[in-house]
């Protein structure tokens, strides 16, 4: 189960997620972290400013005591801090037994603090834990200055408890928010890993059911991606399997049934001599329907054998420039009949110097076995025509016979393997295979085959090859 394409489409993106979101949770953290302290720097700052200039109205009359507590107190209360004005220089830093301190500024820090401060530097903290305050603050002391002379400093402490609430409440909104943004990602990552995975199942299911020989449905997935171009892809594969399987059972019936009716006759004839049923005078005539029926089992098998070479891809073309009229030649001669034979006439136009770039023996293959098949089934005083014609791209080769011709609905289905023989068409008189090997062969060079007939007025078989 864990290895299941779901778990794994739902792991690895929870844990990618459960990386980012956490990822985001850290870095927003720190950042309204330094962002709480940078205000808090600037409130501390700004609060430091007004003190200095309540200090300077003291110092030229126009600020009473009792004035100036008030403003300081106020800004105490508003920037939520303790502020301490201190008069003091750097001689009396020097001999810090001299100084007068209030007992919560009574601090070792404060001295190496307040050397800087006279210095002209500010000084902030963001934790330091005052033993006054008994508590952690933020410090942040800065020059005191009345007419642009240092005459002491300004020292504010400010408590992180409430900071550290604020902190906590954001770090609380940002992980609630986290873990929402999870829960939410669990369930959508878990719907699309479901609409990934599942029809990669139906896929893998109807696989195996068709591995094992069944008959599966087609897939219907619309997602829109490869997953669905991979569906489509496969029920293309489905109707090439299953054509090819119902092909070869067709194939394998059809040769038991080849195979069978000569065997059976063989079989008969020999039985026949042998219980004597048949007399003497005419073993000769038996024996010679035998040796009929041997040649057809022989043609037979060599068509089966080379229909299946060609099927399998084990036929490898060698092409070389041809010369037609040449060839045409050799292909009547392994007739052993003129041009002109006493029984069916043999027309060739071909034009001198027609060359072709293809597989001699092959093509020679194509034409022996349609003039095979048109000569069988032209009557005496027929005429068979063998017509050669020079294309732009294209040699076109035309056989055309005088014989009764084929069915025209029988036309579509000509080349199929045993259809001649089973419908009784042109080609029942030889293995039923010839036609079929005749386009395989046309197909393997790159053209193209078709046939034209009308009932009682023959047939005629167009073939056309690339030139190069």
């Amino acid at each position: 189960m864990f290895k299941s394409i779901f778990i794994r489409l739902l792991s690895t993106y929870l844990i990618l997620t459960l990386l980012i979101t956490g990822s985001l949770a850290i870095i927003l953290s720190l950042g309204f972290n330094q962002y709480i302290f940078l205000e808090k720097k600037r409130i501390l700052s700004a609060a430091a400013l007004k003190v200095e200039n309540l200090m300077n109205g003291y110092y030229q009359g126009t600020l009473q005591p009792g004035e100036m507590q008030i403003g300081l107190d106020t800004l105490g209360d508003i920037s939520d801090s303790t502020v301490y004005v201190l008069k003091v220089d750097q001689v009396t830093l020097d001999n810090p037994q001299n100084i007068e301190m209030e007992v919560e500024l009574a601090q070792d820090y404060l001295l190496d603090d307040l050397k800087l401060i006279l210095d002209g530097q500010n000084v902030y903290r963001k934790k330091q834990f005052s033993h006054a305050l008994d508590t952690d603050v933020v410090f942040f002391g800065t020059p005191l200055k009345v007419e642009d002379e240092i005459i002491g400093a300004v020292l504010i402490f400010s408590p992180l408890k409430n900071i550290n609430t604020y902190l906590a409440q954001i770090n609380g909104v940002i992980a609630v928010a986290a873990l929402a943004a999870v829960i939410f990602s669990f369930f959508f990552i878990s719907i699309t890993a479901a609409r990934i995975s599942r029809p990669i199942r139906e896929m893998e299911i109807s696989a195996r059911g068709l591995a094992t020989g069944e008959r599966v449905p087609d897939l219907h997935i619309h997602t829109g991606d490869e997953i669905e171009g991979l569906a489509e892809s496969f029920n293309y594969m489905k109707k090439q399997v299953e054509a090819t399987e119902h092909m070869r059972r067709e194939f394998i019936a059809n040769v038991s049934h080849e195979l069978r009716t000569p065997l059976t006759s063989i079989n008969g004839f020999i039985q026949g001599i042998l219980d004597g049923l048949v007399p003497a005078p005419q073993y000769g005539k038996y024996l010679h329907l035998v040796q009929e029926e041997t040649q057809r089992l022989i043609r037979l098998t060599g068509d089966i054998l080379e229909l299946a070479k060609i099927q399998g891809g084990n036929i490898k073309l060698e092409k070389r420039t041809i010369d037609i009229q040449d060839l045409l030649g050799r292909v009547l001669v392994n007739f052993d009949i003129p041009v002109n034979y006493q029984e069916v006439n043999i027309e060739v136009e071909c034009p001198d110097g027609l060359m072709l770039y293809a597989d001699p023996d092959r093509l020679q293959q194509i034409l022996h076995n349609l003039i095979g098949n048109a000569l069988r089934y032209t009557p005496e005083g027929g005429i068979i025509k063998i017509q050669v014609y020079d294309q732009a791209e294209w040699m076109e080769f035309m056989v055309s016979d005088t014989g009764p011709g084929i069915n025209p609905e029988d036309l579509p289905y000509i080349f199929n393997r045993f259809y001649g023989d089973n419908k009784g068409v042109q080609g029942h008189k030889g293995t039923g295979l010839g036609l079929s090997i005749v386009q395989k062969l046309v197909e393997i060079h790159g053209g193209s085959i078709q046939v034209k007939s009308q009932l009682k007025e023959g047939s005629c078989f167009i073939f056309q090859l690339p030139k190069v």
